[in-house]
C-alpha cells in the first residue's frame, strides 16, 4: 500500500538527489547556487552556451564563452556526444576562492566561481578558466551521454535523475575522468602530472596506494583530492594501455546501463578484457612503476627538508616566523576546528587562537601579525580580509568586505595587498588602518597576481605575475610609483609563497616538477631545500640560517624545520626563463549574443516529469511529479499533481523557494480512515482530506563561525472527515498560526569527528493561534513558546552532545507527543505547527506522553568504533564509519492545561 504521503516522500528523495548528490559529486556548495539577487544580472547566448553575467562583467563573459567554445569541440568529439541543449554557465563573484561546479539536473548547467587560484592545486600553467571551463564541461558531455534503455526512459520522463547512467558511478570515475581532459602534463596544464599530484603520490607509494574497495567509499581516508587524484591517472593508464579509444569506449558502454544497476564492475571489460578490480590492480602496478621511474632521480639524493616536528596534519594552511624562532601556524588536525598555534623549535604547540578554514599569515621581523582569513560579507559573498593580531590574542578586522587574499606589512605604517574581484587583481597600497591609499598595479585582463613581500623599510615591494604558462617576479620602489617595475625573475613553473628575507628574496617554484624553496641571488637562482615529496608553504630564512617548512606527507602534510639554509642547485635567471610555455591559440572570434535582461522563464520551466500512483483502501489516485529551478538559484520548486478517480478530487503538493529564504509549502491528501470489502478490493466509506499551508521567511545574519537567523512564518492545517454513507462532512482538525522564528548557531564539525563537535545551536520558536481564533473550529486561541537548545563538546574524536527541549503553552493549544527517534524539528529544520517531540526509546502514540507542556534533556555521547571505508561493485554496497551512541534522557512533567471545551486535564508524565 502507497500514500500520497509515500510518493510526496519519493518526490522530496528526488528532488534531493538532484541537488545534493550531484552537487556533492561535482563540486557545488548549495549557497555557490545562489546568485546576489541586488545585482543587474544579464544573459546571452554563443552557438553552444547561455553565460548569464552582471551588466558589468561583460568582458568576463566575453573570455569564459572563449574557453567553453574551445573546449566544446575537444570534449565533445572525444566523447561522441553533444548535449541536447545549450548549456546554461553562470558567473558567480560571490567567492573568493577558487572552484566551480557542474550539474545535468534539472539541465545543464556550469557555475563558474571567478577567482584564479594562487597557491593551491589548480595553480599551473593554464589560463584558469580555459582549465576550469574544461573541466566542467567534461562533466557536462559525461553525465548527459545516454544510449539505449535510459535513453527512451529519458525520451518519455525527462531529465529524472535515476535515468542518467553516469551520474551513479563513484567520485573517482567523474572527477579522475574530467582531471584528465585538463590535463597536458607535457606543458604544464592540469592537475595530472602536476608538482602536487606527484608529489602526493609519491607520499602515497610509501604506504601503499589506495585499493578499489578504498576508492569507491570515498571514506575519511587523505588525500582530500583522492578522486581528482587516482581517477586523472587511471584514465591515463587506460588511454596508455588499451588504446587512445579506450577512454571513449569506456563511457560509451557505462551510458547505456539500465537504471538502478551501476555495472562498474563489468564496464571495463570490453574495452580491457578485465573486470574492474582485476583492471585496478594493474593499474595499481602501473602507477607505481611509473612513480618510481619518475622520482629515481629525485630520490637518489638525500632529502634536505629539515626536520619532522608534527604528526601528519589534515591540512595547514600558512606558516610564518616569529622573532623569538618559533613560527606560528594554521593548523587544522581534521578534529578540532582550525587554529593559530605557535610551534617551538622543539615541535612543543601552543594553541593561540582559532580561525577561520583557509587562513592565510604574514609576520614581520618584529613579530607584528597579519591574518588574511574568509568570513561572509552581506549575506551572499565568501572573500578575504585582513586582520591583525593583537598582543592579547585577539583579531582586530583592518578590512570589511575588501576581498584581499594576500597582505603584507610595508614599513611600520603601511600593508601592501592584492585585491581581487571578478576574476581580476590588482596590487594596493593600504594604511595601517586598513583604509586603501593608491593602486600600485592595475588589474590586467588574462594575468594574474599571486603573491606579494616587502621589504622591512616598505620602500620595495615584489610581486608574482602569471599569465598562463609565463610567471614573473617584479619589484617596484613606493617611493617611485611610476617607474615600471623591474623584472627579477622569470620561470616557466608554478611560483608563490613570496618571502622577503634579510638573506634575499624566497620563493616556492615548481622548477623540475617538484615544489622546493629557491633565493634570488643577483642574477642566479638557488634551491635550499631537496624535498622527496613538495614543500607548499615556507616561512624564509631566518637571520640565525633556520626556516620553517610545510612539506605534503602521507596522509595530509607536515610541520619541517630546517636548522640551516645550504644551497643545494644554482641557475641563471636568464636560463630559468627557457623554455616559456606558449599561450593556448585563441582560434576564431567567438560570437556572444546581444545581452537581454536575465529572465528566470528561460530555465525555470519543467525539464522532467514521473508517474506517481498511490492505492489506500479504495482511494486510488494517479498523477505525476516534477522538480525545477532557474540558472541563478533564485526559484527552486517541486510538485506532485494527483487526481483520485473514486471522489474526483485533485489531491498533491507544491514547495517553493524564492531567494533561499522564502519557503511556501502546500499540500492537499486523502486518507482512508473506513472501508468495506476484500483486501485489494475496498470500497471506502469514511474518508478524511488534509490540507496543509507553511509559509516562512528568514532573514540570515551569518558569519562563518556564528549564524543568527531571524524568521516570520504562518501555517494552517485542515482535516476534513467525509461520512460517504451518513453523507455528512465534519471538520476535527482546523489550525491556523502565526510565528516568530530565532536561531543562533555557531556549531560545526570536522573530517575525522563523530558528527558536530563543537558550539551550539539554539531555537526559539513562537506560535500563536490568536490572530486565528475566530476563523478556527478547533476554538484554540493560546500561544506556545519552544526552545531547542543543542550543546557540543568535542573529546578526541567523539563528541559529548547535550540536548535540552522545552515548551511552553498559555491559554487552549494543541497538545505536544513525546516518542520516537526522529524530530521533524530537529531534522529537517523548522516546521511550524509540529506538535512532537522526540523521545527515544517511547512510540510516538503513547496517550501518557501527551501535554501541553513538556522538558527533555539528554546527555548523549556518540564515538567512532572505525573507519571502515570500503565498498563492493558486486552488489554495489559498503560501509564507512561504524560508530556508537550511548545517551540518557530525562523527561519532566509541565502543569495542567485546561480544555475550556472539556474540563479533563492532560499533562505530560515524566
Amino acid at each position: 500500500m502507497a500514500t500520497t504521503r509515500a510518493f510526496t516522500a519519493l518526490r522530496t528523495v528526488l528532488a534531493a538527489l538532484a541537488t545534493f548528490v550531484l552537487g556533492a559529486l561535482l563540486g557545488a556548495p548549495a549557497q555557490a547556487q545562489l546568485a546576489d539577487p541586488w545585482k543587474d544580472w544579464l544573459s546571452a547566448d554563443s552557438a553552444h552556451f547561455r553565460v548569464h553575467y552582471r551588466a558589468e562583467h561583460r568582458p568576463q563573459a566575453q573570455r569564459a564563452i572563449q574557453a567553453a567554445e574551445r573546449a566544446y569541440p575537444k570534449i565533445t568529439s572525444m566523447f561522441q556526444w553533444e548535449p541536447r541543449s545549450r548549456t546554461e554557465i553562470v558567473l558567480f563573484n560571490e567567492f573568493d576562492q577558487p572552484n566551480g561546479f557542474a550539474t545535468p539536473l534539472p539541465f545543464n548547467m556550469i557555475g563558474v566561481f571567478l577567482a584564479p587560484d594562487d597557491d593551491s592545486q589548480l595553480l599551473d600553467n593554464s589560463s584558469w578558466l580555459d582549465l576550469l571551463l574544461t573541466h566542467e564541461f567534461t562533466h557536462v558531455v559525461h553525465l548527459d551521454k545516454v544510449r539505449g534503455a535510459p535513453k527512451v526512459l529519458q525520451a518519455i520522463f525527462g531529465r529524472v535523475p535515476w535515468f542518467f547512467p553516469n551520474v551513479f558511478q563513484p567520485l573517482w570515475a567523474l572527477e579522475g575522468l574530467a582531471t584528465y581532459t585538463e590535463s597536458d602534463p607535457a606543458t604544464g596544464r592540469g592537475r595530472m602530472r602536476s608538482a602536487l599530484f606527484e608529489a602526493q603520490l609519491r607520499a602515497q607509494a610509501s604506504s601503499g596506494f589506495l585499493s578499489l574497495s578504498e576508492i569507491n567509499a570515498d571514506g575519511r581516508s587523505l588525500p582530500l583530492t583522492k578522486n581528482y587524484l587516482y581517477g586523472a591517472y587511471f584514465y591515463d593508464f587506460l588511454a596508455r594501455r588499451y588504446g587512445p579509444e579506450a577512454i571513449a569506449k569506456y563511457v560509451e558502454r557505462y551510458s547505456g546501463n539500465f537504471p538502478f544497476v551501476p555495472r562498474l564492475h563489468s564496464s571495463p571489460y570490453d574495452v580491457s578484457g578485465k573486470m574492474m578490480d582485476s583492471l585496478w590492480d594493474e593499474f595499481l602496478v602501473d602507477l607505481s612503476s611509473q612513480v618510481d621511474q619518475r622520482a629515481g632521480g629525485l630520490r637518489r639524493h638525500p632529502q634536505v627538508a629539515g626536520q619532522s616536528l608534527t604528526a601528519s596534519l589534515f591540512d595547514i594552511t600558512a606558516i610564518a616566523a616569529l622573532p623569538s624562532g618559533a613560527a606560528i601556524a594554521v593548523l587544522d588536525d581534521g578534529v578540532r576546528a582550525p587554529h593559530l598555534v605557535r610551534i617551538a623549535s622543539d615541535g612543543t604547540q601552543q594553541r593561540v587562537r582559532r580561525v577561520n578554514r583557509g587562513a592565510r599569515l604574514s609576520a614581520t621581523a618584529e613579530g607584528r601579525v597579519l591574518v588574511i582569513q574568509p568570513d561572509i560579507c552581506e549575506g551572499y559573498y565568501l572573500v578575504y580580509d585582513v586582520y591583525r593580531l593583537e598582543a592579547d590574542q585577539s583579531l582586530r578586522q583592518l578590512t570589511h568586505c575588501a576581498r584581499l587574499r594576500h597582505a603584507v606589512q610595508a614599513g611600520d605604517s603601511g600593508i601592501v595587498a592584492i585585491q581581487h574581484d571578478a576574476g581580476l587583481t590588482r596590487l594596493l597600497q593600504l594604511d595601517a588602518t586598513g583604509r586603501e591609499v593608491r593602486v600600485l598595479v592595475p588589474a590586467v585582463p588574462d594575468t594574474d597576481l599571486i603573491d606579494v613581500a616587502a621589504s622591512p623599510d616598505g620602500q620595495r615591494v615584489q610581486y608574482i605575475a602569471k599569465r598562463e604558462g609565463d610567471w614573473r617576479v617584479f619589484e617596484i620602489k613606493l617611493d617611485a610609483p611610476d617607474a615600471a617595475p623591474t623584472l627579477l625573475a622569470q620561470l616557466s613553473a608554478p611560483v608563490h609563497g613570496l618571502r622577503h628575507t634579510a638573506a634575499g628574496l624566497e620563493f616556492i617554484a615548481a622548477v623540475d616538477g617538484v615544489y622546493n624553496v629557491w633565493r634570488l641571488s643577483g642574477d642566479a637562482l638557488q634551491r635550499l631545500t631537496h624535498s622527496h615529496t613538495s614543500i607548499i608553504a615556507h616561512s624564509g630564512t631566518l637571520p640565525d640560517g633556520s626556516s620553517w617548512l610545510v612539506a605534503v606527507a602521507n596522509n595530509g602534510f607536515e610541520v619541517r624545520r630546517m636548522s640551516e639554509s645550504t644551497v643545494q642547485q644554482r641557475i641563471a635567471t636568464a636560463a630559468s626563463a627557457a623554455p616559456a610555455v606558449a599561450p593556448i591559440a585563441a582560434g576564431g572570434a567567438v560570437d556572444l549574443g546581444e545581452p537581454t535582461r536575465y529572465a528566470a522563464w528561460r530555465s525555470v520551466y519543467p525539464r522532467s516529469w514521473f508517474p506517481a500512483v498511490s492505492v489506500d483502501r479504495g482511494l486510488t489516485a494517479y498523477g505525476a511529479s516534477t522538480i525545477g529551478g532557474d540558472a541563478l538559484g533564485w526559484h527552486r520548486y517541486a510538485a506532485l499533481a494527483q487526481w483520485e478517480t473514486s471522489q474526483r478530487e485533485g489531491i498533491g503538493s507544491l514547495e517553493y523557494l524564492f531567494l533561499g529564504r522564502h519557503h511556501v509549502a502546500a499540500s492537499r491528501n486523502l486518507i482512508a480512515r473506513a472501508w468495506v470489502g476484500a483486501s485489494g478490493k475496498e470500497d471506502t466509506t469514511v474518508y478524511e482530506r488534509g490540507t496543509q499551508l507553511q509559509w516562512l521567511s528568514v532573514q540570515p545574519f551569518w558569519r562563518l563561525q556564528q549564524r543568527l537567523t531571524l524568521g516570520v512564518g504562518a501555517a494552517l492545517d485542515r482535516n476534513d472527515r467525509i461520512d460517504l454513507i451518513a453523507g455528512t462532512t465534519t471538520r476535527p482538525r482546523d489550525e491556523r498560526i502565526a510565528a516568530l522564528l530565532v536561531e543562533f548557531d555557531t556549531s560545526g564539525g570536522n573530517w575525522w569527528s563523530e558528527g558536530e563537535n563543537r558550539g551550539q545551536r539554539s531555537t526559539l520558536l513562537y506560535e500563536t493561534y490568536k490572530p486565528f481564533a475566530r476563523s478556527s473550529s478547533n476554538n484554540y486561541d493560546g500561544d506556545l513558546v519552544r526552545l531547542d537548545l543543542r550543546g557540543y563538546l568535542g573529546i578526541a574524536r567523539s563528541v559529548l552532545g547535550v540536548r535540552h527541549t522545552e515548551v511552553r503553552a498559555r491559554g487552549f493549544t494543541e497538545p505536544y507527543q513525546l516518542g520516537g527517534a526522529l524530530d521533524p524539528q530537529l531534522q529537517l529544520g523548522t516546521v511550524l505547527n509540529s506538535r512532537r517531540i522526540a523521545l527515544r526509546g517511547y512510540d510516538a502514540d503513547e496517550p501518557t506522553l501527551v501535554g501541553t507542556d513538556a522538558r527533555v534533556t539528554s546527555i548523549e555521547w556518540r564515538a567512532p568504533l572505525a573507519d571502515v571505508d570500503r565498498h563492493g561493485m558486486a552488489p554495489p554496497f559498503g560501509l564507512n564509519r561504524l560508530s556508537a551512541t550511548v545517551f540518557f534522557a530525562s523527561v519532566a512533567p509541565g502543569p495542567r492545561a485546561i480544555d475550556p471545551r472539556n474540563t479533563s486535564a492532560a499533562r505530560v508524565s515524566s
